[in-house]
């Protein structure tokens, strides 16, 4: 057993301690408290499909692949209450490995709105968006994709310090109006409006000490990964730009602890995308193994995370088993996956071996 967590954990029928349930219900309340205070984004305040369409230079912009690049001009429309809404858009390239045309044949974009536009839409409070592309032009990875949104709407479901998302059904279309494609897609919150709903900091060090981590997030964020079967992620550093890699930091004020938030699930093992494959480091023989990558807690703060995923089972399932997302085949492999971390979370060997016991 790893210094951090007690034996305690091992017994059939563990409960919930006092200092455990204290710490729950006090993070709770202060959650809910800053749910009730935040702004209202209507784009991501509904799991409804929106329709949209994006007129711009796509075919250039898949070309050059150049995120350093100038936004390139555009405009986002879609049918509303009132009529037809149009808002002013430019468009720039983004990502890492998507980004490589051997990866995706379609560029993952930033989207730049005009703000004074969005005023009283569907997009209001919006100024930059991330759009999540489907990469290639096939029906299996319409599932992957589908499946990428829906663990960022299981990791909502755990915890409202997480990036929200929505789903879109996009025409893409060049300057002149000529439709170019059509593809579903997914927006990705974006980290200010995360933290002005959550009221807290963003924050944009470099590398940062795992001292500085909040206990219970940086633990949620961990074993969210671990559920989903990804090991591509950092919570204290990154080899490009701000910490961190495939995770954003936030924190309640100056002084206070990190809060982590992860993201990118296109290498988990739940999606198993054909260009995933686990970091080379860790030999790991595929990205379905899993392996957690969470650091050594107390006792009290893996009780209060483990008993939260346990708490919300059936809803998390019923997330990744949605009809309208999912074929029936895919919807029951994905369940199966996940599954088996619970086969896990229940089994007090294998609890201690496969989590506590691997933490760092």
């Amino acid at each position: 057993m790893r210094s951090g967590v007690t034996n305690s954990l091992n017994r059939p029928g563990w409960h919930l301690g006092v200092a455990a349930l204290w710490l729950t219900l006090s993070y709770s309340s202060s959650i809910a408290a800053q749910s009730d205070a935040a702004p209202h984004d209507p784009l991501f305040a509904s799991d409804e499909p929106l329709s949209i369409i994006l007129k711009g230079p796509f075919k250039d912009i898949d070309k050059r692949r150049d995120k350093t690049a100038k936004y390139a001009p555009g405009s986002l429309s879609y049918d509303g209450p009132n009529g037809a809404v149009s808002i002013t858009t430019t468009y720039r390239p983004r990502g890492n490995f998507r980004l490589d045309k051997q990866t995706c044949s379609r560029a993952q974009l930033w989207l730049d709105l005009k703000k004074k536009q969005t005023s009283g839409t569907e997009f209001a409070n919006q100024h930059k968006l991330k759009l999540v592309v489907q990469c290639r032009n096939s029906k299996s990875y319409t599932e992957y994709l589908r499946k990428e949104y829906l663990a960022y709407r299981m990791l909502n479901v755990l915890t409202d310090i997480s990036y929200r998302v929505r789903w879109v059904n996009v025409i893409y279309q060049d300057l002149n109006g000529k439709t170019l494609w059509e593809n579903p897609a997914f927006f990705i919150e974006h980290k200010k409006r995360l933290a002005d709903r959550q009221n807290l900091l963003t924050v944009d060090d470099s590398q940062v000490s795992r001292s500085r981590l909040d206990p219970e997030q940086a633990t949620m964020a961990a074993l969210f990964n671990y559920f989903v079967g990804n090991a591509d992620f950092s919570l204290t550093g990154s080899n490009v730009g701000s910490c961190c890699h495939n995770a954003k930091l936030f924190q309640q004020d100056e002084d206070a602890t990190y809060l982590p938030v992860v993201y990118d699930f296109d290498s988990s093992g739940l999606v198993s995308a054909p260009y995933a494959s686990p970091p080379d480091k860790l030999k790991l023989r595929s990205v379905r193994e899993r392996l957690y990558r969470g650091y050594c807690v107390e006792e009290d703060v893996f009780e209060v995370v483990l008993n939260n995923f346990r708490d919300q089972r059936e809803a998390l399932l019923a997330v990744a088993n949605e009809p309208q997302m999912l074929s029936k085949r895919t919807a029951k492999r994905a369940v199966s996956y996940l599954e088996d971390f619970y086969q896990v979370i229940d089994n007090p060997k294998k609890l201690n071996r496969e989590i506590l016991e691997a933490c760092r």
